[in-house]
């Protein structure tokens, strides 16, 4: 499976990088701690662009930034629109 990294954003000292799969409409977010190790991974699906769901990512951000346990399944959440 190819991936292409489209973007990556930051909050505090945890970082989100977003990679296009080959499929349309996948996205992978994988969110790394200030080493670089990641700490979580999360499949985004069903949509045009990932700024659909950047809420969301900042959201989780926020929440590994301010000590939250990583998730043990990742969450695929709203497939949302196509």
């Amino acid at each position: 499976m190819a991936e292409q990294l489209v973007g990556t954003v930051t909050h505090g000292n945890v970082k989100a990088d977003i990679y296009s799969l080959d499929l349309p409409g996948e996205f992978k977010v994988i969110y790394r701690d200030s080493t670089g190790a990641p700490i979580e991974e999360t499949p985004l699906t069903g949509i045009s662009t990932y700024k659909q769901r950047e809420p969301e990512i900042f959201e989780r951000l926020r929440q590994l930034s301010e000590g939250a346990r990583p998730r043990a399944t990742p969450d695929r959440g709203d497939a949302g629109e196509y």
